[in-house]
């Protein structure tokens, strides 16, 4: 979720890709064990071991739930999210490329 579709930089090439995969392993650590975790990514839903780091996020296929209109200017396309279920919280990540 810390990078965007097409941007010239993935996680995988940041010399940054540590911290931050520390940072989403921390983050998800939160909901612990028995967490429930549901994407509209197709291809987590086809792979579910898929390792998008290393693949990124160019050519994921989604379920996507934006109607293609123009919101206040800005023409939002991709998106990709994750919904995390715990007895105590819920959590909404989600990644929107926008122009």
């Amino acid at each position: 979720m810390a990078e965007e579709w097409n941007e010239g930089r993935p996680v995988r090439n940041r010399p940054e890709r540590d911290a931050l995969l520390a940072d989403a392993r921390l983050l998800l650590d939160r909901y612990g064990p028995d967490a429930r975790f549901w994407t509209n990514a197709r291809d987590a839903a086809s792979d579910p071991a898929r390792d998008f780091v290393r693949a990124g996020l160019e050519g994921t296929r989604v379920h996507g739930f934006i109607t293609g209109e123009h919101i206040n200017g800005i023409d939002l396309f991709e998106e990709q999210g994750l919904i995390a279920v715990s007895e105590e919280e819920v959590g909404f990540f989600w990644s929107f490329g926008a122009y």
